[in-house]
């Protein structure tokens, strides 16, 4: 409980500086205290599963935040003499908005194609947490990311109303574009996809507002979107649970958070249940990384092979979870290819490359402040809020939302000039 109160103390102290300090809204500040609310929580051990941490994992924390502190420090002043400020023209609303029908007209098409499959989506199905997977297995790919264009679509939008000055229509027609993407992507019943639009366009509007936002507004702004955070974290995968699994306890008082609380086992009273999606996404997932830290060592690193299995034209890696943690829990934080592939070493290069790279992402939206640098650096804000859940470096939708976020950022630039 000690170290549980002391490492709150610490996340609030680190998310007052990110918000309030100099520089404002500064990414290793965001990273320092999200890492320190998930360390807090994890100290508690509230299920069986959990082991206490060893000072091997301690001294892993303790090496990587040393050195990425150091690394984005130096970097920062680096990129600050290297980078030049510009004001880029804004976007010409006829070609925004035709770049918005055809995301719009892609995502719809691939949806219908999806329903006309299976003959539903996730959230229409009675199996939706079963259906997510089968859609994911059988039309993974171009199809599956183009159903889910709005994930960029509905920040690409917000950004362009805060940046623009438009007519009524326009503002209209982006709206509803917002509008129609949102509902798409709640007939996945996936609360990562929902939670990366609505944070992309939380980090938008701090950096784009970073100047002029004062206390009142922040404060304000930031608590709307931790409670819809709270709030989408919980029902999302309550309800889908619960319309899945209900069938499987006849003979109980089901309720929609049972079949996760009976998965993890926490020792908490059953009225608690709703916490237990937010408690084991940090707790699990430090679980996982420190059981890989004593799984993986010299005989059996993959020296890079599992970095480059993002890749389909590589050698694809099965991690064998059932004998690091928990045959159901595939996650360990950001730091788990780092580890597995190089040891020690592979923190350090993570603690550097992640340092250097947060603080170029952070110059460079402060110095440009067009369309595609704004975009970019809410798309790597939520990259480093899923640094505790997993490492988004190694998704392939990472890669096709770089090439989709430049090449309509250099659309919209060449048509603006």
């Amino acid at each position: 409980m000690f170290l549980f109160i002391i490492f709150l103390i610490l996340s609030f102290i680190f998310g007052w500086l990110y918000l309030f300090g100099q520089p404002r809204f500064s990414l290793d500040k965001l990273l320092f205290s999200l890492w320190s609310a998930a360390i807090g929580i994890a100290q508690l051990r509230l299920s069986p599963y959990e082991a206490p941490w060893t000072i091997k994992f301690w001294l892993l924390i303790i090496l990587f935040f040393t050195v990425f502190y150091l690394a984005y420090k130096y970097s920062l002043k680096l990129w600050q003499r290297l980078i030049t400020a510009n004001q880029p023209r804004p976007a010409k609303p006829t070609i925004f908005i035709g770049i918005m029908l055809l995301l719009a007209t892609l995502s719809l098409a691939a949806n219908a194609y999806i329903f006309a499959r299976f003959g539903t989506l996730p959230i229409l199905s009675s199996l939706p947490d079963k259906m997510r997977f089968i859609i994911n297995r059988q039309v993974f790919g171009l199809w599956e990311y183009a159903a889910l264009l709005p994930r960029i679509s509905i920040p690409l939008a917000f950004i362009f109303l805060l940046t623009s000055k438009t007519n009524r229509l326009t503002k209209i027609l982006t709206v509803s574009f917002i509008v129609i993407g949102l509902i798409i992507l709640s007939l996945y019943a996936s609360r990562a996809t929902i939670i990366f639009a609505l944070l992309l366009c939380f980090f938008s509007y701090l950096i784009i507002n970073r100047p002029k936002l004062n206390y009142k507004k922040i404060v304000a702004v930031t608590a709307i979107m931790l409670s819809l955070m709270i709030i989408i974290s919980i029902a999302i995968p309550a309800l889908r649970q619960y319309i899945t699994y209900r069938d499987y306890y006849t003979d109980i008082d089901y309720d929609p958070f049972t079949y996760l609380a009976d998965l993890s086992d926490l020792r908490i009273p059953a009225k608690l249940n709703f916490i237990t999606p937010l408690y084991i996404i940090p707790a699990f997932n430090l679980q996982a990384m420190m059981r890989t830290a004593d799984f993986y060592h010299g005989n059996n690193f993959y020296w890079g092979q599992y970095r480059l299995s993002v890749f389909p034209i590589f050698h694809q890696i099965n991690i064998p979870w059932k004998e690091i943690f928990l045959p159901w829990w595939v996650t360990a934080t950001f730091l788990f290819n780092y580890w597995a592939d190089w040891g020690w070493l592979g923190i350090i290069i993570a603690a550097i490359f992640w340092g250097a790279g947060l603080a170029l992402i952070y110059i460079g939206a402060t110095k440009k402040t067009g369309l595609l640098p704004v975009l970019m650096f809410a798309y790597i804000s939520f990259v480093t809020i899923m640094s505790i859940y997993t490492n988004y470096l190694l998704r392939e939708e990472f890669y096709l939302d770089l090439i989709l976020i430049l090449i309509i950022g250099l659309i919209l630039d060449r048509c603006s000039n």
